[in-house]
């Protein structure tokens, strides 16, 4: 915010996903109360004609409605002739002229901000990719900086799938020119990208595909990277699946999704189970590793057909990695379209996820992810371990460290928190103060209602046989409650995924390893069941300071 603040811009715009609308949406409230001239565009897959509570609310001044850089560049140009004086006091809103740029949405000057009827006109998409140029071309983005090249090359999508967004922005498919994906490989090649990430919706529907992985082969000399891409398992045969392994492709994504045929049908996309299986086992065959997509809570699944799905993938050892997803209802999909005549409810905010079908309840949704988890002998989005040492190079305070048994009332850092923070506790009782715990979390979150945020309890000095008083399951609830009462899209993220407590807030217990073996194991699982415990100065420890720590079960 402060960088923003300090360029003192007179027109910002934000790109909106699933996973930042609702923080873009307060730093774009935060940016217009502290410059007050400033306009805001907003554009991305979440600015949708159907989702009403974006376009509804008061922080933004225009919203681009599908493709981005023709509309904003329109605006940009219509706006161009005003004098910087002016730009500042620019009534975007309503602003006359400006309704005629297709895929512009203008709110109304007066009444509700969202007016279905004031629907932009439809912005034809770029015909010709190479329009856009190379962000890495241009000097903008370095691959040599996460070692990693994103490369788009083609947009649109042959396949109708009604969960995805995707296919709607596009009557047919775009390609980027030959060669300019060959110049930005070369860029990747000479910045030492180790990754290059294909951006591409699908990326065997185009026709060319063996000629293009040729291209990609070409541009690969020695495999001084690796390709990672997203295509059907269905269009692979073994000849193409040579192809990717010479270009270096070392895995790949495929989705499956569901093998009901109810599921299929309802999404509107049919899988062909035995062309499927021949091109999982072509690309397994070449060494390639292939992460299978599966979807939980389709509409026509049953807990019995998703059963079938995971017992279809496993038995016939037909992956190298799954991943299980939760339906969500995304905004601009024909599922969100059809959710009243599917009976789908869903979160209204981002995930947007599931929560019933007439055919899955959101108990069968908990018990169909664990038994997911069970079968195929993994940990969906394992929870990274506590962080016990902070570094403050960088300027940033990390950590707030609040003594409870101190008269002095605490007082959070002012300025320069890190995103990523730790409010720190110790007591010789928490029990004792669990209003004040609950109010300096509630502080912190109201300062910065999206930060990443830790709570550490730390009874490390605590006696023994006060600890079961000091810190109850009781006392871990009640935080727990303050902590989420305003819950991001992380915490809503996990809300569905079973075991343990995950999400944008994480709660860690630090106990005395002298006591461990003294503790009730009972009182120790209670507190695990929100916490991750760790043991601090552990007797066999090389270093008496040492941790080791467990998350909950």
């Amino acid at each position: 915010m402060a960088e923003l603040v300090a360029r003192d811009p007179w027109l910002v715009g934000f790109t909106c996903y699933v996973w930042n609308i609702e923080r873009t949406l307060q730093i774009a409230r935060e940016l217009k109360r502290r410059l007050p001239h400033v306009r805001v565009v907003l554009g991305g897959p979440e600015v949708t004609p159907d989702n009403a509570w974006v376009l509804d609310t008061l922080d933004y001044d225009l919203a681009v409605i599908g493709e981005g850089e023709q509309t904003f560049a329109a605006l940009l140009e219509a706006l161009r002739d005003a004098p910087k004086a002016g730009r500042r006091s620019l009534p975007l809103t309503g602003a006359t002229g400006l309704e005629s740029i297709a895929g512009l949405y203008v709110p109304p000057l007066a009444g509700p901000r969202y007016d279905p009827a004031r629907k932009p006109a439809f912005r034809t998409p770029l015909p010709d990719l190479t329009e856009l140029g190379s962000p890495y071309l241009a000097g903008i983005l370095d691959a040599g900086d996460e070692q990693m090249l994103l490369l788009e090359t083609a947009r649109g999508c042959v396949f109708k799938c009604k969960f995805c967004y995707y296919p709607k922005s596009y009557d047919k498919q775009y390609y980027l020119a030959p060669d300019q994906v060959r110049a930005a490989l070369r860029h990747g090649r000479d910045r030492g990208a180790k990754e290059v990430f294909l951006l591409d919706p699908t990326l065997n529907q185009r026709r060319d595909f063996a000629e293009f992985l040729r291209l990609l082969g070409e541009e690969n000399p020695g495999h001084g990277f690796s390709y990672f891409g997203e295509l059907r398992a269905e269009g692979v045969t073994a000849e193409t699946a040579a192809l990717l392994r010479a270009a270096n492709f070392t895995e790949v994504e495929v989705g499956l999704q569901s093998i009901d045929p109810d599921a299929m049908r309802l999404m509107d996309r049919k899988n062909n189970l035995k062309a499927f299986e021949r091109g999982v086992r072509a690309m397994r065959d070449e060494g390639i590793r292939v992460k299978v997509d599966l979807i939980v809570g389709l509409p026509g699944d049953t807990t019995a057909s998703v059963m079938k799905s995971f017992h279809y993938l496993r038995d016939g050892d037909l992956y190298s990695d799954v991943q299980v997803f939760n339906l969500a209802i995304l905004p601009g999909t024909a599922f969100r379209h059809e959710a009243d005549e599917l009976g789908l409810r869903f979160q209204p905010r981002p995930p947007y996820y599931l929560l019933e079908t007439p055919t899955l309840k959101r108990t069968d949704l908990f018990e169909l992810m664990h038994q997911a988890q069970e079968l195929f002998a993994v940990e969906f989005d394992v929870a990274p371990p506590p962080v016990l040492e902070f570094d403050s190079a960088d300027g940033l305070e990390r950590v707030w460290r609040v003594d409870l048994d101190a008269t002095a009332e605490p007082v959070p850092p002012a300025v320069g928190t890190a995103q990523a923070f730790t409010v720190w506790f110790t007591s010789a009782c928490f029990d004792r103060h669990a209003a004040r715990v609950a109010a300096c979390v509630r502080r912190v979150l109201a300062d910065e209602p999206f930060a990443t945020l830790q709570i550490v309890l730390d009874a490390s000095d605590v006696k023994s046989e006060s600890l079961t008083q000091s810190l109850t399951p009781r006392l871990l609830d009640a935080l727990a409650a303050a902590a989420l009462e305003r819950p991001t899209y992380l915490d809503k993220y996990y809300a569905l995924q079973p075991g343990r407590t995950n999400g944008a807030k994480r709660f860690v217990v630090v106990l005395p390893g002298r006591s461990r073996d003294d503790l009730d194991p009972d009182w120790v699982d209670a507190i695990g069941t929100t916490a991750a415990v760790v043991w601090r100065g552990v007797p066999d420890a090389a270093e008496m300071e040492a941790f080791e720590y467990a998350w909950p079960k």
